[in-house]
């Protein structure tokens, strides 16, 4: 699995700024990844931000994770979700408050946030962490906000990778902006501290060869994070009347023979996703 070297990502970066990993997300990571890590000290960090407090139970409170009982608290939304969980609902509100975008990226947010907890819902499904179904679902398309803040244009360059199957969503990218999303979603991921898997999946998920019958066997996580967010995107698409975007018209074939459905279990997963969708 190639990644950019040093002087790709240099020309890539050239005039882009990724945001730096905020102070809150660098102490919840550390306390994770302690040996003596614990759900209470967690918590305390959280609960220490009034506003981060309130967006991760919100977040825990959604259809997505289906919590039996609704938390009121942060300490009783850790037992049931766990530490990571947690970990990637801190990271997602702090990447959202780190890049901003306001009106201008409202519909990305709302998107965005579909996708994320419409994976941790199908994650049941296709027995992937939810942790990390609901973490790529997140980040795999930040780059996205970043660009949209850098390049008055940008909005001309999505609907024209969206629409177009002559190239990539990342080659239309690269040829009006010299840099692309997915590497930039990927530098923003490994900067903030987020799992290996998470990041590579971010740098590939326009990249239909990691599904094809020679790729790298290790990258299976990684394929199935991508088909994961991919068909969540289609889903999210659908619901919200947007027009079907270009990587599931590009993946669709390879991206539903990895996840083992076929038309008939798209329909239904289609069906349970708008049941989804529809209370969030």
């Amino acid at each position: 699995m190639r990644t950019p070297d040093k002087d790709e990502l240099d020309r890539l970066l050239k005039g882009v700024d990724i945001p730096a990993c905020p102070a809150i997300l660098t102490r919840v990571q550390k306390e994770i990844a302690s040996p003596n890590a614990s759900l209470a000290g967690i918590g305390k960090l959280i609960e220490g931000d009034v506003a981060m407090a309130a967006s991760v139970l919100k977040v825990a409170n959604s259809p997505a994770f289906g919590l039996s009982r609704k938390a009121s608290t942060i300490q009783q939304a850790l037992p049931v979700l766990g530490m990571r969980t947690i970990g990637g609902l801190v990271a997602g509100i702090a990447l959202r408050n780190a890049v901003g975008g306001g009106p201008r990226l409202d519909r990305f947010w709302d998107s965005t946030t579909r996708i994320a907890q419409l994976c941790a819902r199908l994650a049941k499904d296709f027995r992937v962490p939810q942790d990390s179904a609901y973490s790529f679902g997140l980040f795999h398309d930040c780059g996205i906000a970043v660009l949209m803040g850098r390049f008055p244009d940008y909005r001309e360059t999505l609907q024209l990778a969206n629409t177009t199957d002559a190239q990539s969503f990342t080659e239309v990218e690269d040829a009006r902006h010299a840099t692309n999303h997915a590497v930039l979603g990927y530098l923003l991921c490994r900067n903030w501290g987020l799992p290996e898997e998470i990041c590579n999946a971010t740098l590939l998920h326009h990249d239909v060869s990691i599904f094809a019958a020679d790729a790298d066997a290790s990258a299976a996580k990684v394929r199935t994070l991508v088909a994961l967010a991919t068909l969540a995107g289609y889903f999210v698409g659908s619901f919200m009347r947007m027009n079907e975007d270009s990587a599931w018209r590009r993946g669709r074939e390879a991206m539903m023979a990895h996840m083992g459905i076929g038309e008939n279990e798209l329909f239904d997963l289609r069906e349970m996703a708008f049941e989804i969708l529809e209370g969030m």
